[in-house]
């Protein structure tokens, strides 16, 4: 992988990281332990552990080409069309030997209600331990103190499992990594906040892969630290007045995996630019080194997502604000109930709040039902209706 073939360098050290983890991975170099989105992995890195989130390898198996079959695979295992495409391609890779065998698999009930069960039913076909952390809907302190809890005995017992003695240092160490990570995207996000956009969304959501997995090690670190520089760079240079943004657009949620060609028409036709995503916003409190199961039980609890929909509203509102959006767009991925389930609501609170929403209805790894002509069509009139608004002055 050459370096002259990425435009950023901060891309191209997440690029190494993601091949190098992935090799771990499938030569088992080091012991690996499935983790679910949002699961905070930073007690896995602690232990030399290798996190593996089987939902990212689903997204680049979709990039690769081979989604429809991997999909079909795991319908062929009784998974049903109307799951989340993640979890149905998961099973399908699984059943299909395609992906690194774990020795435990650690799964979050906070946000995704598929990915527990679906850990449950791959834990009985590897014959490996499954540990669920049960995070409460309210964060309550005895509710933390609950999570924390878990935290800590999950920790315990994949210490013994790699046959280590639990390591307080190496978790603080760990936990200083996740807080020099979460600064490091804060600034970013900050510094994104400037117009022009100083980087593209598109490029951000590739980032996403340290968000789910590569928080609490030293190369999430060192990578964000690499992206802010580059950013602050960035926002030094000169602008000339055609590389404007036509418009500022706020993406909540994921993107289509298995084609680029939403993307492309968003940033290249429509001259759009995504100035800030859902998935990428900092939300958490820093962490404690001194109180490692605590902090990271309320940075789980933290989520804007996992709680009453007002939260995830007011969450929406003030990014559309301080990013200066003329429109948001919800891809509304099929079987995600969490993101999908409130929309309506969330769309009818921002455009009482005269934010511009578009509920674009599609899915980020199954395109054999697709119709992206139709995505296409909604988005440019999605557009039009923008540039109206524009010409109107409102």
């Amino acid at each position: 992988m050459g370096r002259k073939s990425f435009s950023w360098q901060s891309t191209y050290l997440l690029g190494r990281f993601a091949l190098q983890a992935t090799e771990n991975a499938y030569s088992r170099k080091v012991p690996v332990v499935w983790t679910s989105a949002f699961f905070p992995v930073e007690i896995a890195w602690s232990l030399g552990l290798c996190p593996f989130s089987p939902e990212i390898a689903a997204a680049f198996i979709a990039a690769l080409g081979f989604g429809a079959e991997m999909l079909s695979a795991g319908e062929e295992a009784g998974y049903s069309r109307d799951i989340c495409s993640f979890h149905r391609c998961i099973a399908g890779a699984a059943h299909s030997d395609c992906l690194p065998r774990p020795v435990a698999l650690l799964a979050s009930t906070h946000l995704c209600d598929g990915a527990p069960l679906l850990f449950q039913n791959m834990a009985e076909y590897y014959g490996a331990p499954f540990y669920t952390l049960d995070v409460p809907y309210h964060p309550l302190p005895e509710a933390e103190a609950y999570v924390a809890g878990q935290l800590e005995e999950i920790w315990r017992s994949l210490a013994e499992l790699a046959g280590q003695k639990p390591d307080y240092a190496r978790l603080a160490e760990a936990i200083r990594f996740s807080n020099a990570f979460r600064e490091n995207m804060e600034a970013v996000e900050r510094m994104r906040q400037q117009v022009p956009a100083p980087i593209s969304g598109n490029i951000m959501l590739g980032f996403i892969y340290l968000f789910f997995l590569g928080q609490g090690s030293r190369e999430a670190e060192e990578i964000s630290a690499c992206l802010r520089r580059e950013v602050a760079a960035k926002i030094g240079e000169n602008h000339p007045t055609d590389q404007r943004e036509r418009f500022r657009i706020l993406w909540l949620h994921l993107k289509p995996y298995y084609s680029g060609e939403l993307m492309d028409f968003v940033e290249k036709e429509m001259g759009a630019i995504l100035a800030c995503e859902e998935m990428s916003h900092v939300y958490w409190p820093p962490l404690d080194p001194e109180q490692p199961f605590l902090s990271l039980a309320r940075k789980v609890m933290a989520n804007f997502d996992y709680k009453p929909l007002d939260y995830r509203i007011r969450t929406v509102k003030d990014l559309a604000r301080k990013f200066r959006v003329d429109g948001v767009v919800h891809f509304s991925h099929h079987g995600c109930r969490q993101s999908t389930g409130g929309s309506m609501l969330l769309k009818a609170a921002l455009q009482e709040a005269g934010v511009p929403v578009l509920l674009l209805e599609g899915d980020c790894l199954d395109g054999r039902a697709e119709t992206g002509a139709g995505m296409l069509t909604r988005l440019q009139a999605f557009f039009e209706v923008l540039e109206e608004r524009r010409r109107l002055g409102a």
